[in-house]
């Protein structure tokens, strides 16, 4: 890797970590029967009033809501049912004043940080 990669990554990292998405939420997911996805707090803390937004990505990269989901409060390792409404799913988990950002394509779930997906390992 040569040093403007490194200064690329670098700046990158900073800019993800200083940006307003959570570092700390987590969640897994795995491709459901019937067009819909499992998703589960992947935390070892419960979440209360956890919202999940739900969205179809379509082919010129706009989206749909197709699902908004509240849990009053979401267990460790409990897993709530979305629909899978398109090919590309976009993912908004927001709880405790925190946003995390996800999309999840050919049963892979990538975290988001601006227009950039990073793989989620062990999903």
């Amino acid at each position: 890797m040569t040093p403007s990669h490194r200064l690329i990554l670098a700046i990158l990292a900073t800019i993800a970590l200083a940006g307003c998405d959570s570092m700390e939420l987590t969640i897994a997911v795995e491709g459901g029967s019937d067009d819909s996805l499992v998703v589960a707090n992947a935390n070892a803390e419960p979440w209360r009033d956890a919202r999940l937004v739900v969205e179809a990505v379509e082919r010129d990269n706009s989206t749909s809501v197709c699902a908004d989901r509240t849990v009053v409060e979401w267990q460790p390792n409990a897993t709530v049912t979305v629909p899978k409404c398109g090919d590309k799913v976009r993912l908004t988990l927001t709880t405790g004043g925190e946003t995390a950002r996800f999309s999840y394509v050919n049963g892979q779930l990538f975290r988001r940080f601006g227009r950039k997906e990073v793989p989620v390992t062990g999903s």
